[in-house]
């Protein structure tokens, strides 16, 4: 497993754990595991994972047990519950649902069932302790119904309607029958239907017309007819249109109908919509198909829109559109296609968008937002375009949000979301699993790390560490998490600590460290940080170091 050392490499006594950063680093290390290997007597093969421990939403590169606490750092911002690939989450307090069945995949698709529950389909094979295949329902009481048609690949996107769950994605089977990419089951039972539109390519998106469902996709037949990438298709027959038919050119990844209007809008990654050229934003008629004057003219690919009223939200990786510069994210004019002022600017990729009154919420693969911090999903204003101080921090990838019944539902590849605030350094109480108060807030790295009785010493790349200037390398008190006065001030970064007597070994990439020339390794004095005659130059990097014998092995 990704981020958890091999048994026996982490040692009981705090004096003698040192752990060579790099290598078992995983990007969502779970640090519940190396706990349990660190203290477990057991053989390898008799150890579980701990699944109510924290985890981090970065790197762990370093860890270190002290009596009931372990001592963990990396590259981090974030540290909380784990709680699979899917979870309501609270819109006030940002706190995920507790006790909601983990997905143990990606989730893609939710659409609440109406009752306080969710459909979910994704790339999963489990969810809590239930097998299921792409698709699953999770009751309100947060059990996993027996309901359970499965389908042979991802799902990518759901409807509820009428008591019928319509399923688009790569699939071959859903429910156990033939249905290409797209289907639909009994919400009650998972029955397949026999509505079979059989679409030759993927299927993305859906909006619900009040009697033929608008489809999304790569496909070039569906319905019986020939359709390139967009069809609306009769929700008893399964029949396409037999004469609206907008050929897209290239994907179409989401929809978004405004029937009030006679206008379904589409956002992918097309350049041409019939004969009119429309860079990956279009309207078109709901009556003749035809694309309307309407163009953003989006730059890169739009991933997500969602309308209101005369606006039309867009998220996904363009850099210009509406006639505007605009990062990831936003707000056009029904009207004219031209951006507003409302200009968020995400730091990177915006795959899904949700709204709910003054707020939209966003989620991709984004860490800053108008350049504030918000891990992979935020709630931005609709007049300011600042996000609200709604938090949760995704450990990874937000694929899709859904507003109901109180809830925020989130889904995507993360294993995390939500907990608490925690730069690079975070101490966990290994009885209860959960983060500790101790927060010395590292403002870069953390590399390595060696609990002493006194303090707990820390190299890395940082230069501020427990409230105060601290250039790479300091000494941290147990309790308070406050810097000590200890300061040997390194010049580059330290990767490497142990500790024995009165000094402090340490190795990295430094050329000066307690106020000496020193290649790359040090013997430091614990009483006051400044360099020791012994001195090895060695000419490259240190990674790891033993001091636990009259030897000191590099």
């Amino acid at each position: 497993m990704n981020g958890v050392p091999r048994a026996g490499t982490m040692a009981r006594d705090e004096a003698t754990a040192r752990i060579a950063p790099g290598r078992w680093v995983g990007e969502r290390a779970l640090v519940a595991c190396a706990v349990l290997l660190g203290l477990a007597s057991a053989p390898a093969n008799a150890q579980t994972v701990r699944t109510d421990f924290y985890i981090t939403n970065g790197q762990v590169t370093t860890q270190t047990l002290r009596g009931n606490t372990l001592y963990v750092g990396g590259s981090f911002s974030f540290v909380g519950p784990v709680t699979g690939a899917g979870v309501p989450v609270d819109p006030t307090t940002a706190t995920p649902a507790s006790g909601f069945p983990r997905v143990n995949g990606t989730v893609v698709a939710a659409v609440p069932d109406g009752s306080g529950g969710w459909y979910l389909g994704g790339q999963f094979t489990a969810v809590g302790s239930e097998v299921r295949t792409n698709l699953a329902h999770v009751l309100a009481d947060q059990s996993v119904a027996a309901w359970n048609p499965g389908a042979s690949a991802i799902v990518r996107v759901l409807l509820l309607r009428s008591g019928v769950l319509y399923v688009g994605g790569d699939f071959l089977t859903l429910g156990g029958v033939a249905r290409n990419r797209v289907g639909a089951v009994d919400a009650a039972t998972g029955v397949t239907t026999s509505w079979n539109p059989n679409a030759n390519s993927s299927v993305r998106a859906f909006a619900e017309g009040a009697t033929q469902l608008y489809v999304g996709g790569q496909f070039t037949t569906i319905g019986g007819q020939a359709r390139n990438r967009i069809a609306r298709v009769n929700y008893t027959t399964g029949a396409a249109d037999a004469t609206w038919n907008p050929n897209a050119n290239s994907l179409v990844l989401t929809l978004a109908l405004d029937a009030a209007s006679n206008l379904v809008y589409a956002g992918g990654q097309f350049t041409s919509i019939g004969a009119a050229t429309r860079n990956r934003v279009a309207a078109m008629d709901l009556t003749t198909g035809a694309p309307t004057a309407w163009d953003p003219n989006a730059n890169n690919q739009v991933l997500s829109i969602v309308r209101s009223g005369t606006t039309l939200y867009a998220g996904g990786q363009f850099s210009a559109i509406g006639g505007q510069t605009r990062s990831r994210l936003a707000a056009l004019s029904t009207a004219t296609g031209l951006a507003s002022s409302w200009n968020p600017s995400a730091g990177n990729l915006v795959q899904t968008l949700a709204l709910s009154g003054t707020n939209l919420y966003v989620g991709g693969d984004f860490l800053t937002v108008s350049g504030l911090g918000r891990s992979r999903i935020a709630a931005v204003d609709t007049g300011t375009g600042f996000p609200t101080a709604w938090n949760p921090s995704a450990f990874s990838s937000v694929t899709v949000i859904v507003v109901a019944g109180g809830q925020v539902f989130v889904g995507g590849s993360f294993n995390g979301i939500g907990g608490t605030a925690r730069n690079n350094l975070a101490a966990f109480d290994v009885t209860s699993g959960q983060v500790t108060s101790w927060d010395p807030n590292a403002n870069n790295q953390v590399q390595a790390l060696f609990a002493a009785p006194n303090a707990l010493y820390v190299g890395g790349n940082f230069t501020q560490v427990g409230g105060q200037i601290r250039n790479n390398i300091a000494a941290l008190d147990l309790t308070n998490g406050l810097a000590t006065s200890w300061d040997p001030n390194s010049d580059g970064q330290v990767s490497a600590l142990a500790m024995a007597g009165d000094r402090v070994y340490a190795g990295g990439l430094f050329s000066q460290i307690g106020g000496l020339p020193r290649a790359n390794l040090a013997a430091l004095s614990v009483a006051d940080g400044s360099a020791l005659p012994w001195m090895a130059n060695t000419d490259n990097q240190v990674f790891a170091i033993d001091a636990s014998t009259p030897l000191v092995y590099v």
